[in-house]
Protein backbone atom coordinates (compact mmCIF):
# COMPACT_ATOMS: atom_id res chain seq x y z
CA UNK A 1 0.00 0.00 0.00
CA UNK A 2 1.09 3.23 -0.92
CA UNK A 3 0.15 5.94 1.72
CA UNK A 4 0.51 8.68 -0.79
CA UNK A 5 -1.46 7.39 -3.21
CA UNK A 6 -3.74 6.62 -0.88
CA UNK A 7 -4.35 9.97 0.45
CA UNK A 8 -4.37 11.37 -2.92
CA UNK A 9 -7.86 9.24 -2.96
CA UNK A 10 -9.17 10.88 -0.29
CA UNK A 11 -8.17 14.21 -0.41
CA UNK A 12 -10.44 13.72 -4.34
CA UNK A 13 -13.38 12.00 -2.97
CA UNK A 14 -13.23 14.53 0.33
CA UNK A 15 -13.60 17.37 -1.51
CA UNK A 16 -16.33 15.81 -4.16
CA UNK A 17 -18.43 15.26 -1.79
CA UNK A 18 -17.98 18.56 -0.51
CA UNK A 19 -18.25 19.91 -3.53
CA UNK A 20 -21.48 17.76 -4.25
CA UNK A 21 -24.46 19.54 -3.46
CA UNK A 22 -26.53 16.28 -2.63
CA UNK A 23 -23.92 14.88 -0.50
CA UNK A 24 -23.87 17.93 1.37
CA UNK A 25 -27.08 18.39 1.85
CA UNK A 26 -26.48 14.35 3.07
CA UNK A 27 -23.51 15.54 5.32
CA UNK A 28 -25.89 18.11 7.28
CA UNK A 29 -29.01 15.95 7.95
CA UNK A 30 -27.60 14.60 11.22
CA UNK A 31 -26.32 17.94 12.54
CA UNK A 32 -29.90 19.14 11.68
CA UNK A 33 -31.77 16.13 13.02
CA UNK A 34 -29.57 16.42 16.81
CA UNK A 35 -30.56 20.31 16.53
CA UNK A 36 -34.22 19.09 16.25
CA UNK A 37 -33.96 16.84 19.57
CA UNK A 38 -32.32 19.75 21.10
CA UNK A 39 -35.46 21.49 20.24
CA UNK A 40 -38.17 18.40 21.04
CA UNK A 41 -35.85 18.20 24.08
CA UNK A 42 -36.33 21.77 25.57
CA UNK A 43 -40.41 21.63 24.41
CA UNK A 44 -41.41 18.22 26.29
CA UNK A 45 -38.46 17.52 28.11
CA UNK A 46 -37.67 20.40 30.29
CA UNK A 47 -39.81 20.49 33.74
CA UNK A 48 -39.90 22.81 36.77
CA UNK A 49 -38.35 20.92 39.97
CA UNK A 50 -39.98 22.42 42.55
CA UNK A 51 -37.50 22.59 45.86
CA UNK A 52 -38.61 22.94 49.65
CA UNK A 53 -35.71 24.83 51.87
CA UNK A 54 -35.16 24.98 55.48
CA UNK A 55 -31.85 27.17 55.49
CA UNK A 56 -31.40 29.85 58.01
CA UNK A 57 -27.94 30.08 57.49
CA UNK A 58 -27.62 30.24 54.28
CA UNK A 59 -25.28 27.24 53.16
CA UNK A 60 -23.18 27.25 50.28
CA UNK A 61 -24.68 23.77 49.92
CA UNK A 62 -28.22 24.59 49.27
CA UNK A 63 -26.60 26.44 45.60
CA UNK A 64 -24.74 23.74 44.76
CA UNK A 65 -27.89 22.04 45.11
CA UNK A 66 -29.88 24.20 43.38
CA UNK A 67 -27.74 23.87 40.59
CA UNK A 68 -27.81 20.59 39.72
CA UNK A 69 -31.22 20.67 38.48
CA UNK A 70 -31.94 22.75 35.08
CA UNK A 71 -34.87 24.63 36.18
CA UNK A 72 -35.55 24.30 39.65
CA UNK A 73 -38.17 26.66 41.88
CA UNK A 74 -37.67 27.40 45.51
CA UNK A 75 -39.72 27.82 48.62
CA UNK A 76 -38.63 29.02 51.76
CA UNK A 77 -39.48 27.64 55.24
CA UNK A 78 -38.69 29.01 58.13
CA UNK A 79 -38.81 25.63 60.12
CA UNK A 80 -38.15 22.11 59.96
CA UNK A 81 -41.18 20.90 60.70
CA UNK A 82 -42.39 22.64 57.45
CA UNK A 83 -40.21 20.87 55.38
CA UNK A 84 -41.32 17.46 57.38
CA UNK A 85 -44.91 18.02 57.13
CA UNK A 86 -44.73 18.65 53.29
CA UNK A 87 -43.57 15.39 52.63
CA UNK A 88 -44.94 12.78 55.87
CA UNK A 89 -43.18 9.90 57.07
CA UNK A 90 -40.96 7.64 54.44
CA UNK A 91 -42.69 5.22 52.58
CA UNK A 92 -46.15 6.61 53.13
CA UNK A 93 -46.55 7.49 50.09
CA UNK A 94 -48.29 10.52 50.21
CA UNK A 95 -49.25 12.99 47.61
CA UNK A 96 -46.35 16.09 47.46
CA UNK A 97 -46.34 19.31 45.93
CA UNK A 98 -42.53 18.78 45.91
CA UNK A 99 -39.96 17.12 44.28
CA UNK A 100 -37.37 17.61 47.12
CA UNK A 101 -36.78 18.83 50.37
CA UNK A 102 -33.96 20.17 52.71
CA UNK A 103 -33.03 20.66 55.75
CA UNK A 104 -29.86 22.56 56.32
CA UNK A 105 -29.20 23.08 60.27
CA UNK A 106 -27.73 26.53 61.03
CA UNK A 107 -24.45 27.17 61.14
CA UNK A 108 -24.30 24.09 59.03
CA UNK A 109 -20.66 25.36 57.06
CA UNK A 110 -19.19 26.41 59.67
CA UNK A 111 -19.86 23.10 62.07
CA UNK A 112 -18.03 21.08 58.55
CA UNK A 113 -15.40 23.31 59.57
CA UNK A 114 -15.09 22.18 63.14
CA UNK A 115 -15.77 18.87 62.57
CA UNK A 116 -18.94 18.69 64.58
CA UNK A 117 -20.61 16.50 62.22
CA UNK A 118 -24.36 18.67 61.81
CA UNK A 119 -27.03 16.53 60.58
CA UNK A 120 -28.38 17.00 57.20
CA UNK A 121 -31.74 15.76 56.26
CA UNK A 122 -32.95 15.10 53.08
CA UNK A 123 -36.81 14.32 51.69
CA UNK A 124 -36.80 12.68 47.94
CA UNK A 125 -40.37 12.46 46.01
CA UNK A 126 -39.48 9.45 44.17
CA UNK A 127 -42.70 9.94 41.66
CA UNK A 128 -40.41 13.47 40.14
CA UNK A 129 -36.51 12.18 40.95
CA UNK A 130 -35.21 8.59 39.58
CA UNK A 131 -32.77 6.75 41.45
CA UNK A 132 -29.92 8.11 39.13
CA UNK A 133 -30.55 11.37 40.42
CA UNK A 134 -31.11 10.56 43.91
CA UNK A 135 -27.51 9.39 43.88
CA UNK A 136 -25.81 11.84 41.90
CA UNK A 137 -27.30 14.17 44.33
CA UNK A 138 -25.88 12.19 47.07
CA UNK A 139 -22.31 12.38 45.54
CA UNK A 140 -23.06 16.04 45.20
CA UNK A 141 -23.46 16.53 48.86
CA UNK A 142 -21.07 14.59 49.43
CA UNK A 143 -18.57 16.11 47.64
CA UNK A 144 -19.35 19.34 49.10
CA UNK A 145 -19.35 18.51 52.25
CA UNK A 146 -15.65 16.87 52.06
CA UNK A 147 -14.36 20.19 50.52
CA UNK A 148 -14.59 22.11 54.07
CA UNK A 149 -14.04 19.26 56.44
CA UNK A 150 -11.40 16.65 54.40
CA UNK A 151 -10.43 13.89 55.41
CA UNK A 152 -13.26 12.85 57.68
CA UNK A 153 -16.94 12.04 57.16
CA UNK A 154 -18.14 15.62 57.66
CA UNK A 155 -21.67 15.71 57.63
CA UNK A 156 -24.65 13.01 58.96
CA UNK A 157 -27.25 12.68 56.01
CA UNK A 158 -30.27 11.48 56.55
CA UNK A 159 -32.73 10.68 53.94
CA UNK A 160 -36.26 10.20 53.63
CA UNK A 161 -37.54 8.63 49.96
CA UNK A 162 -41.66 8.85 49.32
CA UNK A 163 -43.89 7.49 46.73
CA UNK A 164 -40.71 5.42 45.90
CA UNK A 165 -39.66 4.79 42.12
CA UNK A 166 -40.52 1.92 40.48
CA UNK A 167 -40.14 0.24 36.61
CA UNK A 168 -42.97 2.40 35.66
CA UNK A 169 -43.44 4.14 32.03
CA UNK A 170 -43.76 7.83 33.65
CA UNK A 171 -40.15 6.84 35.15
CA UNK A 172 -38.97 5.33 31.94
CA UNK A 173 -39.87 8.76 29.91
CA UNK A 174 -37.72 11.09 32.33
CA UNK A 175 -35.14 9.55 30.38
CA UNK A 176 -35.95 11.24 27.32
CA UNK A 177 -32.84 12.79 26.88
CA UNK A 178 -30.68 9.29 26.75
CA UNK A 179 -33.54 8.02 24.02
CA UNK A 180 -32.54 11.30 21.73
CA UNK A 181 -28.89 10.79 22.06
CA UNK A 182 -29.17 6.83 21.35
CA UNK A 183 -31.26 8.45 18.47
CA UNK A 184 -28.60 10.88 17.42
CA UNK A 185 -25.95 8.72 17.37
CA UNK A 186 -27.55 5.76 15.19
CA UNK A 187 -29.14 7.78 12.80
CA UNK A 188 -25.64 9.44 11.94
CA UNK A 189 -24.36 6.20 11.10
CA UNK A 190 -26.23 6.55 7.74
CA UNK A 191 -23.59 8.75 6.48
CA UNK A 192 -21.11 5.94 5.66
CA UNK A 193 -23.17 3.59 4.71
CA UNK A 194 -24.57 6.21 1.94
CA UNK A 195 -21.25 7.49 1.10
CA UNK A 196 -18.92 4.43 0.71
CA UNK A 197 -21.40 2.95 -2.05
CA UNK A 198 -21.67 6.19 -3.82
CA UNK A 199 -17.78 6.62 -4.08
CA UNK A 200 -17.19 3.07 -5.70
CA UNK A 201 -20.32 2.93 -7.91
CA UNK A 202 -19.49 6.65 -8.80
CA UNK A 203 -15.76 4.49 -10.18
CA UNK A 204 -18.01 2.10 -11.91
CA UNK A 205 -20.48 4.13 -13.59
CA UNK A 206 -17.56 6.31 -14.65
CA UNK A 207 -15.30 3.65 -15.86
CA UNK A 208 -12.87 5.04 -13.76
CA UNK A 209 -12.05 2.52 -12.09
CA UNK A 210 -9.82 0.42 -14.35
CA UNK A 211 -8.13 3.77 -14.65
CA UNK A 212 -7.37 4.35 -11.29
CA UNK A 213 -5.96 0.56 -11.46
CA UNK A 214 -3.27 1.61 -14.19
CA UNK A 215 -1.99 4.14 -11.44
CA UNK A 216 0.77 4.15 -9.27
CA UNK A 217 -1.96 3.36 -7.04
CA UNK A 218 -3.13 -0.20 -6.26
CA UNK A 219 -6.34 -1.80 -5.52
CA UNK A 220 -5.57 -1.77 -2.02
CA UNK A 221 -4.98 1.92 -2.07
CA UNK A 222 -8.40 2.85 -3.58
CA UNK A 223 -9.77 1.03 -1.43
CA UNK A 224 -8.28 2.06 1.76
CA UNK A 225 -8.60 5.94 0.57
CA UNK A 226 -11.79 5.57 0.32
CA UNK A 227 -12.70 3.95 3.37
CA UNK A 228 -10.58 6.64 4.68
CA UNK A 229 -12.79 9.46 3.63
CA UNK A 230 -16.14 7.77 4.45
CA UNK A 231 -14.83 7.06 8.11
CA UNK A 232 -13.24 10.14 8.89
CA UNK A 233 -16.80 12.23 7.57
CA UNK A 234 -18.65 9.26 9.24
CA UNK A 235 -16.81 9.94 12.88
CA UNK A 236 -16.59 13.49 12.33
CA UNK A 237 -20.17 14.06 12.08
CA UNK A 238 -21.09 11.76 14.86
CA UNK A 239 -18.92 12.90 17.90
CA UNK A 240 -20.15 17.23 16.58
CA UNK A 241 -24.13 15.48 16.53
CA UNK A 242 -23.50 14.12 20.05
CA UNK A 243 -21.93 17.37 20.80
CA UNK A 244 -24.93 19.08 19.76
CA UNK A 245 -27.63 17.28 21.55
CA UNK A 246 -25.24 16.89 25.14
CA UNK A 247 -25.02 13.50 24.90
CA UNK A 248 -21.40 13.06 26.38
CA UNK A 249 -23.07 11.65 29.39
CA UNK A 250 -23.00 8.90 31.67
CA UNK A 251 -19.64 6.62 31.11
CA UNK A 252 -17.91 8.17 28.07
CA UNK A 253 -14.88 6.41 27.16
CA UNK A 254 -17.41 3.41 26.48
CA UNK A 255 -20.20 5.84 24.69
CA UNK A 256 -16.86 6.56 22.63
CA UNK A 257 -16.41 3.25 21.90
CA UNK A 258 -19.53 1.82 20.46
CA UNK A 259 -19.29 5.06 18.15
CA UNK A 260 -16.57 4.47 16.81
CA UNK A 261 -17.66 0.56 16.37
CA UNK A 262 -20.63 1.94 14.50
CA UNK A 263 -18.82 4.10 12.57
CA UNK A 264 -16.51 1.00 11.49
CA UNK A 265 -19.93 -1.11 11.16
CA UNK A 266 -21.31 2.10 8.95
CA UNK A 267 -18.34 2.21 6.44
CA UNK A 268 -17.65 -1.79 6.13
CA UNK A 269 -21.32 -2.37 5.31
CA UNK A 270 -21.31 0.90 2.78
CA UNK A 271 -18.09 -0.89 1.22
CA UNK A 272 -19.98 -4.21 0.96
CA UNK A 273 -22.87 -2.40 -0.72
CA UNK A 274 -20.42 -0.33 -3.29
CA UNK A 275 -19.24 -4.46 -4.33
CA UNK A 276 -22.52 -4.94 -5.30
CA UNK A 277 -24.22 -1.84 -7.28
CA UNK A 278 -22.89 -0.31 -10.59
CA UNK A 279 -24.85 3.07 -10.36
CA UNK A 280 -24.85 5.58 -8.16
CA UNK A 281 -28.75 5.64 -8.43
CA UNK A 282 -29.05 2.13 -7.17
CA UNK A 283 -26.62 2.72 -4.29
CA UNK A 284 -28.42 5.88 -3.18
CA UNK A 285 -31.63 3.78 -3.42
CA UNK A 286 -30.15 1.02 -1.37
CA UNK A 287 -29.02 3.27 1.85
CA UNK A 288 -32.60 4.48 1.79
CA UNK A 289 -33.73 1.09 2.51
CA UNK A 290 -30.79 -0.05 4.82
CA UNK A 291 -31.44 3.22 7.09
CA UNK A 292 -33.52 1.41 8.59
CA UNK A 293 -31.26 -1.17 10.21
CA UNK A 294 -29.88 2.14 11.97
CA UNK A 295 -33.62 3.78 13.34
CA UNK A 296 -35.44 0.18 14.47
CA UNK A 297 -33.08 -0.42 16.89
CA UNK A 298 -33.30 3.29 18.71
CA UNK A 299 -37.24 1.94 19.75
CA UNK A 300 -35.50 -1.18 21.88
CA UNK A 301 -33.16 -0.38 23.70
CA UNK A 302 -32.58 2.07 26.51
CA UNK A 303 -36.07 3.45 28.42
CA UNK A 304 -37.77 2.23 25.11
CA UNK A 305 -36.28 -0.90 25.84
CA UNK A 306 -37.64 -0.91 28.99
CA UNK A 307 -41.28 -0.51 28.05
CA UNK A 308 -41.39 -2.75 25.17
CA UNK A 309 -39.67 -5.43 26.81
CA UNK A 310 -42.10 -8.18 26.44
CA UNK A 311 -42.72 -7.28 22.44
CA UNK A 312 -42.09 -10.12 20.40
CA UNK A 313 -40.68 -8.08 17.62
CA UNK A 314 -38.14 -6.89 20.48
CA UNK A 315 -35.81 -10.31 20.44
CA UNK A 316 -36.49 -10.05 16.16
CA UNK A 317 -34.87 -6.94 16.66
CA UNK A 318 -31.87 -8.42 17.71
CA UNK A 319 -30.66 -10.38 14.65
CA UNK A 320 -29.51 -6.88 13.44
CA UNK A 321 -26.28 -5.75 14.34
CA UNK A 322 -27.06 -2.13 15.31
CA UNK A 323 -29.17 -3.58 17.68
CA UNK A 324 -25.87 -4.07 19.61
CA UNK A 325 -24.11 -0.93 18.60
CA UNK A 326 -27.69 1.16 20.28
CA UNK A 327 -27.37 -1.36 23.65
CA UNK A 328 -23.73 -0.65 24.28
CA UNK A 329 -24.43 3.25 24.12
CA UNK A 330 -27.37 3.25 25.85
CA UNK A 331 -25.82 1.48 28.29
CA UNK A 332 -23.14 3.56 28.30
CA UNK A 333 -25.50 6.96 28.94
CA UNK A 334 -27.19 5.11 31.71
CA UNK A 335 -23.89 4.08 33.58
CA UNK A 336 -25.30 0.92 33.62
CA UNK A 337 -21.93 -1.22 32.87
CA UNK A 338 -22.06 -4.51 33.16
CA UNK A 339 -19.28 -7.05 32.02
CA UNK A 340 -21.84 -9.71 30.47
CA UNK A 341 -23.95 -7.43 28.34
CA UNK A 342 -21.02 -5.25 27.60
CA UNK A 343 -18.91 -8.32 25.79
CA UNK A 344 -21.96 -9.54 24.44
CA UNK A 345 -22.55 -6.14 22.27
CA UNK A 346 -18.88 -5.53 21.53
CA UNK A 347 -18.30 -9.03 20.56
CA UNK A 348 -21.15 -9.26 17.96
CA UNK A 349 -20.34 -5.88 16.71
CA UNK A 350 -16.33 -6.23 16.17
CA UNK A 351 -17.61 -9.75 14.41
CA UNK A 352 -20.03 -8.26 11.93
CA UNK A 353 -17.43 -5.79 11.09
CA UNK A 354 -14.67 -7.99 10.17
CA UNK A 355 -17.27 -10.21 8.66
CA UNK A 356 -18.26 -7.08 6.59
CA UNK A 357 -15.60 -6.08 5.32
CA UNK A 358 -13.69 -9.32 4.69
CA UNK A 359 -16.57 -10.63 2.32
CA UNK A 360 -16.44 -6.93 0.91
CA UNK A 361 -13.02 -6.96 0.17
CA UNK A 362 -12.58 -10.46 -1.42
CA UNK A 363 -16.12 -9.25 -3.72
CA UNK A 364 -13.92 -6.28 -4.52
CA UNK A 365 -11.00 -7.73 -5.10
CA UNK A 366 -12.71 -10.60 -7.81
CA UNK A 367 -14.72 -7.55 -9.38
CA UNK A 368 -11.12 -6.19 -10.26
CA UNK A 369 -9.11 -9.53 -11.06
CA UNK A 370 -12.32 -9.82 -13.87
CA UNK A 371 -11.61 -5.98 -15.27
CA UNK A 372 -7.88 -6.15 -15.21
CA UNK A 373 -8.46 -9.47 -17.32
CA UNK A 374 -10.52 -7.66 -19.49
Amino acid sequence: MHLRSILAIARKDALDILLNRSTLVLLIMPLMLAVLFVVVQNIIGTKTTDIIIYDPSRSGLEQTIIQSFSDARITYVDSAAAVSAAFGPDQSHKSSLYALGLVIPANFDGNLVANAHPQLQIYVNGDQIDPQQSSLLLSTITDYTRGLANPQPPAQISVATINPPSATSASVFEQVGQVYSVGVLLSSLMIGTSLVPGLLAEEKEKKTLRMLMVTPASFADVIAGKLLVGLVYQLVLTLVALGIKGGYSGQVPLLLLFAFLGACFSVSFGLLAGSFFQTTSAAGAFSGIASFIYILPIFFVGAFGQLFSNNPFAQVIRILPTYYIADGAANALQSQFAWSSFMLDFAVSLGCILVLFVVAVLLLRRQASVAAII
